[in-house]
């Protein structure tokens, strides 16, 4: 898994997991296209997120705030940053976006690193699909001020997002393969 190589240790993950009866190829199209209008709660808290700057919309992998890190097409795609998530409107690190090798090595104190991961692998009568979130803190401060922003977030809706999102690919791909749609 590529979450493995850019952020193997951590301080909190969290792993959301659905099976799809579906193939991997039809789960991968459908996590490609799946747009924030299908996702009511993550288009809200989003917009809320990013202070009602005007409404969020496009597909969902679009859309997420984080920058891609790397993709192995057909089967996970990473995201991820580096930054002070806990303040109101977040700073990011130096690091540049969308740099795996940079976000893999930073340690500057005072920040936190958080990956996301979504996967599709081949599983009896389909395929499973997970989402997973991991974040490492570069200090003892860093960790206690996550913490709280990570007790926040979760009673917030984050979990829910994460459900949200696996439910929204496994309808899109369960429908394109009742209807025969490739």
């Amino acid at each position: 898994m590529e979450l493995d190589r850019l952020l193997p240790t951590y301080d909190l993950r969290s792993r959301f997991t659905r099976r799809v009866a579906a193939d991997p190829a039809t789960v991968w199209r459908a996590l490609s296209e799946v747009t924030v209008r299908e996702l009511p709660v993550y288009r809200t808290l989003i917009g809320l997120r990013l202070g009602g700057r005007g409404g969020v919309e496009g597909t969902f992998l679009d859309s997420f705030p984080a920058p891609t890190l790397v993709t192995v097409d057909g089967e996970e795609l990473v995201k991820g940053m580096v930054a002070r998530f806990w303040q109101i409107r977040p700073q990011t690190a130096p690091v540049a976006p969308g740099n795996a090798e940079a976000f893999s090595v930073f340690d500057e104190p005072g920040w936190a690193k958080a990956a996301l991961s979504l996967r599709v692998a081949p599983d009896t009568g389909g395929s499973l699909l997970s989402f997973e979130t991991r974040v490492h803190s570069t200090d003892a401060r860093a960790r206690r001020a996550f913490r709280a922003y990570w007790l926040f977030i979760q009673l917030g809706g984050a979990a829910y997002i994460r459900i949200e999102v696996l439910r929204a690919v496994a309808r899109r791909a369960e429908h394109a393969t009742a209807s025969g749609r490739p």
